[in-house]
């Protein structure tokens, strides 16, 4: 079925949203931006909803008024083209306007009434290009690129234009390794990965080899880390903080260096905790932990049940696990939350808001233009709390 529409807006995950006045059907559509006039086919792709559906782009008969030329030649909606940054197509300043609208989408869809929030603007990158300083590429041994979304297949690649100097290079290094037959697949793969990130040599490129998780915008992860600390510093007393997904310190070292008394910092990952050991943190005390399991809270009770404030900055999935969360934080005055999902971010805020919590202050902020990414930081106090100073 070929129909002509306008998007209208994006769905969650950052594609355009056009209805089908034919048959009164929604469809998902990349490459479109809001404000865009086009022709499109329907395409046969599985979706459990009735009410929607995928299509692609044929012919863009007005492009909004929002939308650019992409600076980078391998995004495209030709099979295979590279995905990685499809927002590439809109200005700026329209990237974040949607962002927030993907927050607020997800805060309304949980129950907040998001007039009540004070949700601010997102700030912005200092930099849209040459900012990433890590990132991850697939190889068949001859290929090497990212995975492109429409087909899971290798979008080859020679560069990457949002990589900073120190991961450009690395990615020129590789690919001039290719061919390369200890890099080959076997029946049960696609790729094998690799981990670039600008903390490494040039002789430490490895196939299948995880890196140390760090937050992939070194300007704005510092932002983040200026917010944290004058958070913590309006506090009076901060006494025991609890840190969850500590990693290997990136926030326990701003956590360490403020007036509370002590930190037990908790992460899933024994070489990223043996990482913050070897930093020799005055006051904390960082152990190893699934912080996914059924019985988490019942297992660390003993340690947390006295602690006055906790900072988490978990993974996509969010806290997940809420059973027993707050009898093990029994005395919890301060919660605050740095967040890289609107959707688990705003399912875990209703389930502080079910038990007395409300979200005092909230900052957006993008750490990757030209993708429907956005950190969010927060932080919650019991309704009834007042030890907290403005």
């Amino acid at each position: 079925m070929i129909f002509t529409g306008t998007i209208t807006h994006l769905s969650q995950k950052g594609l355009g949203v056009v209805k089908n006045a034919q048959n009164n059907l929604s469809y998902f559509v990349n490459g479109t931006w809001p404000g865009d006039i086009g022709e499109f086919r329907v395409i046969d792709k599985p979706l459990n909803n009735k009410k929607f559906a995928y299509a692609k782009l044929l012919r863009l008969i007005q492009p909004s008024t929002q939308r650019q030329i992409p600076s980078c030649s391998y995004l495209t909606l030709d099979k295979n083209g590279c995905t990685g940054c499809p927002w590439m197509i809109a200005n700026y300043s329209s990237q974040l306007e949607q962002k927030r609208n993907r927050f607020v989408y997800a805060m309304q869809r949980v129950g907040f009434d998001t007039t009540l929030l004070n949700i601010g603007s997102v700030h912005p990158a200092p930099q849209l290009y040459g900012y990433r300083n890590r990132c991850q590429i697939k190889t068949d041994g001859i290929r090497l690129g990212f995975v492109s979304e429409k087909t899971h297949q290798i979008a080859a690649i020679n560069d990457c234009i949002v990589l900073n100097d120190d991961c450009r290079n690395l990615l020129k290094l590789a690919r001039q390794q290719l061919p390369n037959k200890d890099w080959q697949t076997n029946f049960n793969n696609n790729w094998l990965f690799i981990e670039l990130d600008d903390d490494m040599q040039t002789n430490e490129i490895r196939i299948n080899y995880k890196r140390p998780f760090k937050q992939g915008n070194t300007q704005q992860n510092q932002w983040i880390q200026t917010w944290l600390k004058a958070k913590l510093s309006h506090n009076a007393y901060l006494g025991k903080v609890v840190e969850l997904f500590c990693g290997s310190g990136n926030f326990t070292q701003i956590i360490a260096a403020s007036n509370c008394t002590s930190v037990i910092a908790y992460e899933s990952n024994s070489i990223a905790i043996q990482a913050l050991k070897d930093r020799h943190l005055d006051k904390v005390t960082p152990q190893t932990v699934d912080l996914f399991d059924s019985q988490i809270w019942k297992k660390i009770h003993k340690s947390v049940s006295d602690a006055d404030i906790l900072v988490l900055d978990p993974p996509r999935a969010g806290l997940k696990k809420h059973q027993g969360f707050f009898d093990a934080f029994a005395t919890l005055k301060t919660i605050i939350y740095i967040s890289c999902n609107p959707e688990t971010f705003a399912r875990d805020a209703w389930f502080f808001k079910q038990h007395g919590w409300s979200m005092r202050d909230n900052q957006l902020i993008d750490l990757f233009p030209h993708t429907p990414h956005v950190e969010i930081l927060a932080e919650f106090t019991k309704s009834n709390c007042s030890t907290m100073q403005k």
